[in-house]
């Protein structure tokens, strides 16, 4: 095995484990997540700021799913949306130790793009 082939596949499972966390980890612990959910998204849609959370929740764990189906097409599509997602939490979050480390995790999203 190459040591591309390698390096794809601890930062494909890497990614995955991160969202797959973040994303259970909504519905064990929504209290410790509900207090990052923007003021702006309470009531969008008709839908409550626990809601959003549950959806992120799911969202972030279908993400991590779709990264570790081995097609292509399949992993390009988590990764723009894990990209987006990222991109979201960042411009929501702003300039601070999440941010940071969200702009590393977003980065990896990006060059995994590439290696796909």
């Amino acid at each position: 095995m190459s040591r591309t082939v390698i390096a794809r596949s601890i930062l494909i499972v890497g990614i995955a484990f991160v969202f797959l966390y973040f994303g259970i980890e909504k519905f064990v612990h929504p209290s410790f997540w509900i207090v990052w959910m923007p003021d702006w998204m309470d009531g969008l849609l008709g839908l409550t700021l626990g809601s959003w959370l549950s959806i992120v929740g799911v969202t972030e764990i279908v993400i991590a799913l779709l990264l570790l189906i081995p097609v292509r097409i399949v992993r390009q599509v988590a990764v723009v949306l894990a990209s987006l997602h990222l991109f979201g939490i960042v411009m929501e979050v702003g300039w601070n130790d999440v941010g940071v480390r969200d702009i590393g995790l977003l980065l990896m999203t990006l060059s995994l793009w590439f290696l796909i």
